[in-house]
């Protein structure tokens, strides 16, 4: 059962959901023995709720599992696990290692750090084993531990605890209750799915996909067709009614495309460069959020910074834009305004793409669904009314 129950945790949700009609009680409650609290908790969390309950009074260790069931599984609590060391703050070293030995026989898990409470639970600080092999054996503990250490707290998204691993690198971190009682611990391997979890729903809001829809995104290539299409379908729709915008704007500028058709011509293409630069803005700004590099705190630097850059790719691009439509039509004053066109359809693409994942930050949703038809379509309503706008200005001259 201890091998099954390697390959049971590897499995998606669906998978492990369709393996229960073929398992019955017995061999679930015997797989989820040979597995760590939080696996058996998410294992667990699958079944219906009366088979949960009899599964759940087979177990060896049934209230550490229960205990982790009534967190959301997308929180620290639901992804911690209570197999951890913990110490008084005031025992002696000799005694702390005695205790730590007796707890390391039983425990089935890697002893990565040990953890220093109060009396009643609250986490104080952190020892690392070296400190405590190393100390001498009459020094208390509280003499010896890092007393800042980093914690999460039961309620926190778990992506607060893949952005915290993937910025401190650490082995495991602590997670404390409402009263900073030591309630368990993430460890990195815990954590790694996570961060794959949140890097894919990441990509596909980035594209507009709802991840909150029913089915696997993945798995509907090849079955569920309603969970597809209910996932990619609202935001395309966004994006239709936003293109029909620009439709419309276009259609108010009749005038001046019957007066100078070869203007129409190079729409797409001040919509393609200000779209791409937009978006790239966007992804810089999403992926330095999620790594913690981006703080709301410096939001004038950063759109500063990339004002700067979209200045000077503006001019380079409007530089050669303006030199090939000034060879093939010599029309200096045309070519003047497309270049002046994209230059700044380029900054405001940029300023948009800045802008608008820290805004989304600030107001606490996801900073991924800043980015992708939100920004495009923005991008092209405003670069076609730029564009147009100046065109219409000089219309006598160009004519």
């Amino acid at each position: 059962y201890k091998q099954g129950a390697d390959v049971l945790v590897e499995l998606e949700s669906q998978e492990i959901i369709e393996l229960f009609a073929y398992l019955s009680d017995s061999q679930i409650t015997k797989f989820c023995n040979e597995m760590a609290f939080d696996d058996a908790a998410d294992i667990l969390a699958l079944l219906e709720d009366e088979r949960m309950s009899k599964v759940l009074e087979k177990l060896q260790a049934p209230f550490a599992v229960k205990e982790l069931l009534n967190f959301e599984p997308d929180t620290c609590g639901g992804l911690m696990t209570t197999g951890f060391i913990s110490v008084r703050e005031d025992l002696k070293i000799a005694a702390a290692l005695r205790y730590v030995r007796l707890k390391a026989r039983k425990a089935s898990n890697e002893i990565l750090y040990v953890y220093v409470t109060k009396k009643f639970g609250e986490l104080v600080g952190v020892i690392s084993l070296r400190e405590l092999f190393l100390a001498d054996d009459n020094n208390l503990v509280k003499d010896h531990l890092n007393d800042d250490p980093l914690f999460l707290k039961v309620d926190d998204d778990q992506e607060l605890a893949a952005d915290a691993f993937a910025k401190y690198r650490f082995l495991a971190i602590p997670v404390v209750n409402d009263n900073h009682q030591l309630a368990g611990i993430i460890t990195i391997d815990d954590v790694v799915d996570v961060i794959e979890e949140e890097a894919s729903e990441d990509i596909y809001q980035s594209s507009g996909i709802n991840v909150e829809s029913e089915g696997d995104i993945s798995r509907s290539l090849t079955s569920e067709y309603f969970g597809a299409y209910k996932a990619r379908t609202p935001w395309l729709i966004i994006t239709l009614l936003g293109q029909y915008l620009a439709a419309t704007l276009i259609a108010k500028f009749d005038t001046t495309i019957a007066a100078i058709p070869i203007a129409i011509s190079f729409m797409p293409l001040l919509s393609g460069m200000s779209g791409n630069i937009g978006n790239q803005s966007t992804t810089i700004i999403v992926r330095g959020i999620s790594t913690g590099e981006v703080e709301l705190e410096e939001t004038h630097k950063i759109l500063f910074h990339e004002f700067v850059v979209s200045l000077c790719i503006g001019l380079t691009c409007a530089l050669i834009l303006g030199s090939i439509s000034y060879y093939v039509y010599q029309n200096q004053l045309l070519s003047i305004l497309i270049s002046m066109s994209l230059v700044a359809s380029m900054i405001i693409a940029v300023s948009l793409g800045t802008i608008t994942p820290l805004i989304f930050k600030k107001l606490k949703f996801d900073p991924a669904n800043a980015s992708g038809p939100l920004i495009t379509t923005a991008i092209d309503v405003i670069s076609f009314f730029v564009y147009l706008t100046l065109v219409t200005r000089f219309i006598n001259q160009l004519v």
